[in-house]
């Protein structure tokens, strides 16, 4: 598809970005729709990544997930809810996204809000997500060749990623270790910043 996005071609900007920034060799670290490019880069160059961090990411193609992303995984779905029902599908992230009764800082509410709302903006995610279903088979069968030290680095409640996911991809790895944040939930690094750096932080990598 002309214009189609995908975790390769990501990979392949964030290696523009690299080089515009004078940046040899990167810790890369990716959450939800940022865990595949971030595997995919990894792959692909891994002469450029130092070491890896994957969170609350769909990372296994055949691995259950929420309704939601089950929905949202179906092309016309996606393409029908995203350019149509935009409020309705901002609402049910931050509802599913955030703990009960936790709410984001009004500015940054605003902020994704102002930028969700555009519709090429909602357009880009819907070539996405489209570009993202159809290349994670094939994805996931270079896992067991990516060797750079990996932190698999879960939520314990995520609601759209099961652990199952961060499991199968702990698994998959020749050289990932596994951790697991008690009581977080999908936006963990807004809700539990200091448990999250400190995962980071301390994780070995060569």
């Amino acid at each position: 598809m002309a214009g189609r996005r995908h975790p390769v071609s990501h990979g392949e900007r964030l290696g523009t970005l690299l080089d515009a920034w004078n940046i040899d060799k990167a810790i890369i670290a990716g959450i939800d729709m940022g865990g595949q490019p971030a595997l995919a880069f990894a792959a692909r160059s891994p002469e450029r990544v130092h070491s890896l961090v994957v969170m609350n990411s769909l990372v296994q193609w055949d691995e259950i997930t929420s309704w939601e992303i089950a929905v949202l995984r179906r092309f016309g779905w996606n393409r029908f809810a995203l350019r149509h029902l935009p409020r309705a599908v901002f609402s049910r992230a931050l509802h599913t996204f955030l703990p009960p009764g936790e709410r984001l800082d009004s500015q940054l509410r605003s902020d994704m809000w102002e930028s969700f709302r555009r519709k090429e903006v909602r357009d880009y995610i819907v070539r996405m997500c489209a570009g993202y279903q159809g290349t994670l088979a094939a994805l996931a069968r270079k896992y067991n060749a990516i060797q750079t030290p990996t932190l698999v680095l879960w939520a314990e409640q995520d609601k759209h990623f099961p652990f199952e996911q961060a499991a199968r991809l702990h698994q998959a790895l020749p050289n990932a270790s596994l951790e697991v944040i008690p009581g977080a939930q999908h936006w963990m690094p807004l809700t539990l910043p200091a448990a999250v750096a400190g995962a980071i932080v301390k994780f070995p990598s060569r």
